[in-house]
């Protein structure tokens, strides 16, 4: 494993956290506040977590990626004002239709609760998620673009941005009401992560996508985390995908009237 490898994301952790971490100081949505031991996991996850991501990306979803690439892809050439945009929403649609399934199909979900088993929102709380699952979903979410042929500059600008509007949906932090009309804000996707809220808001950038599929939701989100005992621990959550009756618990609702849709 190169260096480069294990201190690329490390940096890019910390700078996010250097970013959002004072905002959330200054504009909270919430006054609650974290226990030690979440603290410990996610920061598991934003350290050692993203780490092996990382790597198993390289070994795996890279030379997929790699291979589906051509030259004569449809924006191979074309213009960034064009190839830019169209790899934004190839990207979003496809996390759109990830999301969807991972809250649908058995060994995805074990992976997705991962990240649902995070009992406060913040910037860090972002990080949680399981390796494997970061892998899957860079796969998913980059072969369009891979597909379309959208030149590495703009590749790479569309997969940091994306990252960092991730981490900012999670934030513990107010936005002004007018924001949500052109991006999902912290609001929107905390909606998400509600305890026993309906399976609403799955849209990482652009929230006209639930409206269009009919699953926005603009209720505010009430307590987080799945239902259940609470989970906490980098190595046990790692773990648990792989252990029986850890899964999400049935009975999540899909959206109802009472959750006045967006």
């Amino acid at each position: 494993m190169s260096l480069d490898l294990v201190l690329r994301p490390l940096v890019y952790a910390a700078l996010s956290g250097l970013l959002l971490a004072p905002l959330e100081r200054l504009f909270p949505a919430r006054r609650a506040g974290r226990t030690r031991r979440s603290l410990g996991t996610d920061l598991g996850f934003a350290t050692v977590g993203v780490v092996m991501a990382h790597a198993l990306v390289a070994l795996s979803a890279g030379g997929i990626l790699a291979a589906l690439a051509s030259p004569d892809a449809p924006l191979a050439d074309a213009p960034t004002w064009v190839s830019l945009p169209l790899g934004l929403l190839a990207f979003e649609l496809a996390g759109y239709a990830y999301h969807r399934a991972a809250h649908a199909l058995a060994p995805l979900r074990r992976l997705h609760d991962v990240h649902h088993s995070a009992t406060h929102m913040d910037w860090l709380a972002g990080f949680r998620q399981h390796p494997l699952e970061i892998a899957l979903m860079t796969l998913a979410q980059n072969a369009p673009l891979a597909l379309l042929g959208l030149p590495l500059a703009e590749h790479a600008a569309v997969v940091v941005a994306m990252q960092t509007h991730t981490l900012f949906v999670h934030a513990n932090l107010r936005t002004p009401g007018w924001l949500a009309w052109f991006v999902a804000t912290p609001a929107f996707h905390h909606r998400h992560h509600d305890r026993e809220a309906a399976l609403a808001n799955y849209a990482s950038l652009f929230p006209w996508i639930d409206r269009v599929f009919g699953t926005a939701s603009e209720a505010p989100a009430g307590d987080f985390g799945l239902p259940g005992p609470e989970r906490e621990g980098f190595v046990a959550l790692l773990l648990a995908p792989l252990r029986r009756g850890c899964g999400r618990p049935a009975g999540r609702r899909r959206p109802a009237r009472g959750d006045r849709p967006a």
